[in-house]
C-alpha cells in the first residue's frame, strides 16, 4: 500500500542517513564531473565529432540546444516527482530505478563507433540527450530529498556540506585519477581508455545510488489534504521571489563554473604547455601539462572540501545569504588574477587555485540549503509544498548556467581559430585566457550583486520553520 511520507519525531538527521545522503551524491557526481571536466574535449579532439576547427563549434551548439531542451524536461521530472507517493516515499525511488538506466546512459555518451561525419553528430545528439534525460531522472528528485529529509533549516545546511564533501570527493577521483584510468584502460588508444573508465565509474555510481536509497527516508510531507494543480504550482513558484532571485543567482554562478571548467584543459594543454618546476621538497622536475594540470585540479579539489566542511561554522556566525556573497565575489576577484598570471609562473598558478577553490567551493553547498529554504517559504505563503517543482526549476536553471557555459567556449574556440592539436596563435590562446579569466570572472561579480536581493535571512527563516512546524502537528492533531 502507497503511504505518504512520516511526520518527523525529530529534526536531527542521524549520521548514517547522511553518509548515506553524501554517498548517492558521491555517485552522481562520478558522473556529472566527468562530463564537466572531459565531454567538450572528449568531441573535439577524441571523437573528432566534425573535421578541423568546426568540431568545437558542433559541441558548442550541442550543448545548447540538448541542455535548453533538458531544462523544460527538468520542470516536468519535478512536476511527476511531487505527485509521487510510494511506500518509499516521493523522490527516494528515483534513485533505485533511475540508477542503471543513468550509467548506460553515460557509458553510450563515451562509445565512439564508427561512423562517418555526419553519423557522429547525430550520434553525438542522440546520446547526449538521453544522457540529460536520465540525469534528470534521477538528479532532480535527488536534490529535492534535502528539502524532505529534514524541516530544520541549520540541519539541512548541515546536509548539503555533507552533500558536496561527497561531490567533490567524487570530483577528487575524477580530476586526479582519470588520466590514469585512461592511460591503464586503452594503452595508447584514448577512445578506448575513456570508455572503461566510464564502465567503471557507472558500476560505482549505480552502487551508490542503491546504497543512497537504502539509507534515507523522507520526513517532511506536503499539507494533509493539498490539493494542488500545474496552474497553482506555476503560479507558486513565479511569485516565489526569492527563488527567482537565486535562480538568477544560479545561472551567473553556473555560466562562471561552466566556462572556465571547459577550457581548464585548453589552459594547460596549449597555454601552460610543459614546464620545468622547481620545488623545495623534491627539487627541479620537468612536468607534462596532463601532470600539471592533475596536480591542480587536485589542489583545488582538496581546497574546496576543506572550505565546505567549514559551511555549518559560517553560515551560523554570519548566515547563508552573506557568505554566499562574500564567496563568489571572492572567486571572481580569484579569476581576474589569471589574466595577468604568465605561463611560466607556475607557483602563482597554483596560488590562484588555492584563493578560487576557498571561495567558489563553498558556494554549492550554501546555495543549495538556500533553495530548500525557498521551498519552506513557499509552502508558509500558499499552504502548499512543492519541493520537486523548487529543485527542479533550480536545476532548469542551472541547465541554462551550463548551456550558455558549454555554449560559449565552443563559439569562442572557433572564433579565435582554434584548431585541435596545432601550434595556437597569439589571438587564439588569447581567447582561452579569457574564458580563463575575465569572462568567468564578470559572471561571478553578477552572481554577487543578485544574491542582495534574495529576502529569506537566517532569522527569517527561523520565524516561518515555527510557523509551519506548528501548522504540522495542529494538521497531525486533527
Amino acid at each position: 500500500m502507497n503511504v505518504p511520507a512520516q511526520t518527523p519525531s525529530t529534526d536531527k538527521v542521524p549520521l548514517m542517513e547522511k553518509l548515506g545522503f553524501g554517498i548517492g551524491e558521491l555517485g552522481n557526481n562520478l558522473f556529472w564531473q566527468f562530463f564537466m571536466y572531459f565531454l567538450l574535449y572528449f568531441y573535439t579532439d577524441i571523437y573528432k565529432i566534425a573535421p578541423g576547427k568546426s568540431a568545437a563549434e558542433v559541441a558548442g551548439w550541442m550543448f545548447a540546444i540538448v541542455r535548453f531542451f533538458d531544462a523544460f524536461f527538468d520542470v516536468t521530472m519535478g512536476v511527476i516527482a511531487d505527485r509521487t507517493n510510494t511506500r518509499w516515499g516521493k523522490y527516494r525511488p528515483y534513485l533505485l530505478f533511475g540508477a542503471l538506466p543513468f550509467g548506460l546512459a553515460g557509458v553510450l555518451a563515451f562509445t565512439t563507433p564508427h561512423f562517418g561525419d555526419t553519423g557522429k553528430i547525430v550520434y553525438a545528439y542522440i546520446t547526449y540527450t538521453f544522457l540529460m534525460m536520465m540525469y534528470s531522472l534521477v538528479a532532480i528528485p535527488q536534490n529535492s530529498l534535502l528539502g524532505v529529509l529534514t524541516p530544520n533549516t541549520q540541519e539541512r545546511t548541515v546536509l548539503s556540506t555533507y552533500k558536496f564533501v561527497f561531490a567533490f570527493c567524487a570530483g577528487l577521483i575524477v580530476q586526479f585519477g582519470t588520466p590514469y584510468f585512461v592511460q591503464f584502460f586503452g594503452h595508447g588508444n584514448e577512445a578506448r581508455g575513456y570508455q572503461m573508465t566510464l564502465v567503471g565509474y557507472a558500476a560505482i555510481a549505480v552502487c551508490f545510488f542503491v546504497i543512497c536509497f537504502l539509507s534515507i527516508r523522507e520526513r517532511v510531507s506536503p499539507p494533509a489534504h493539498q490539493k494542488t494543480n500545474l496552474k497553482s504550482d506555476a503560479a507558486d513558484l513565479l511569485t516565489n521571489i526569492p527563488w527567482i532571485v537565486l535562480s538568477l543567482t544560479t545561472l551567473a554562478t553556473i555560466m562562471a563554473i561552466a566556462v572556465r571548467s571547459a577550457t581548464f584543459i585548453y589552459y594547460f594543454k596549449y597555454y601552460v604547455k610543459d614546464q620545468t618546476v622547481n620545488t623545495v621538497l623534491f627539487g627541479v622536475h620537468k612536468l607534462t601539462y596532463a601532470e600539471l594540470l592533475s596536480a591542480f585540479l587536485l589542489l583545488g579539489t582538496c581546497v574546496t572540501i576543506i572550505g565546505t566542511m567549514l559551511v555549518p561554522f559560517f553560515t551560523r556566525l554570519i548566515g547563508k545569504k552573506a557568505l554566499y556573497c562574500v564567496l563568489i565575489g571572492g572567486s571572481g576577484i580569484a579569476t581576474i588574477a589569471y589574466y595577468f598570471i604568465r605561463p611560466d609562473q607556475i607557483g602563482l598558478i597554483f596560488l590562484g587555485q588555492i584563493f578560487y577553490s576557498i571561495t567558489l567551493g563553498p558556494t554549492s553547498a550554501v546555495l543549495w540549503a538556500m533553495y530548500a529554504d525557498c521551498a519552506d517559504f513557499s509552502e508558509w505563503m500558499h499552504n502548499r509544498r512543492a519541493t520537486g517543482l523548487v529543485y527542479s526549476a533550480a536545476i532548469m536553471a542551472q541547465k541554462f548556467g551550463w548551456t550558455f557555459g558549454g555554449w560559449l567556449p565552443g563559439i569562442m574556440l572557433t572564433y579565435f581559430g582554434y584548431i585541435a592539436n596545432t601550434d595556437l596563435s597569439q589571438h587564439t590562446l588569447h581567447g582561452i585566457l579569457l574564458m580563463n579569466s575575465l569572462i568567468p570572472a564578470l559572471c561571478s561579480f553578477v552572481a554577487a550583486g543578485l544574491v542582495l536581493f534574495y529576502s529569506l535571512t537566517d532569522t527569517r527563516m527561523q520565524t516561518i520553520e515555527t510557523e509551519l512546524k506548528t501548522r504540522r502537528v495542529a494538521a497531525a492533531a486533527a
